[in-house]
């Protein structure tokens, strides 16, 4: 699975990478909006993990970008702060899930199993897949 990872924080970044490639995941990173949108448009990506606060730029105004490009992939939020309503205004604004910080591999385990099970239901093979079957 190729997930794209959005953070302004390199550190977190950098781990979450290291985790995701643990999982047999494949990473791609970017750290602002426009930087995120560039490997969107240009890379087959499965699924988003987006943070809620970037410097001087919001993860919930680019998620409603998200949803609304004609083939959406899964969108987990991260966010620093241990809220219910940033959950819950996450999932309304139509991220799958949010992942509050910091988390452990485990939690990235088992958002990749709902991410997974999302896009199966939805009828869709990992990135990866559908390359091999060109």
């Amino acid at each position: 699975m190729t997930i794209l990872v959005v953070d302004d924080q390199p550190n977190l970044v950098r781990v979450t990478a290291v985790a995701l490639r643990m999982l047999d995941c494949v990473p791609h990173t970017a750290s602002t909006v426009a930087e995120a949108s560039e490997i969107l448009n240009t890379q087959r990506i499965d699924a988003v993990f987006l943070d809620v606060n970037l410097a001087g730029e919001s993860g919930f105004e680019f998620l409603s970008t998200l949803v609304t490009r004609a083939n959406p992939v899964p969108v987990v939020m991260f966010s620093a702060h241990a809220r219910d309503e940033i959950a819950a205004e996450a999932r309304q604004r139509g991220a799958l899930d949010c992942l509050v910080k910091p988390f452990s591999l485990d939690d990235l385990r088992t958002q990749i199993a709902r991410i997974t099970a999302h896009r199966a239901k939805a009828g869709l093979r990992p990135a990866g897949e559908a390359d091999a079957l060109k």
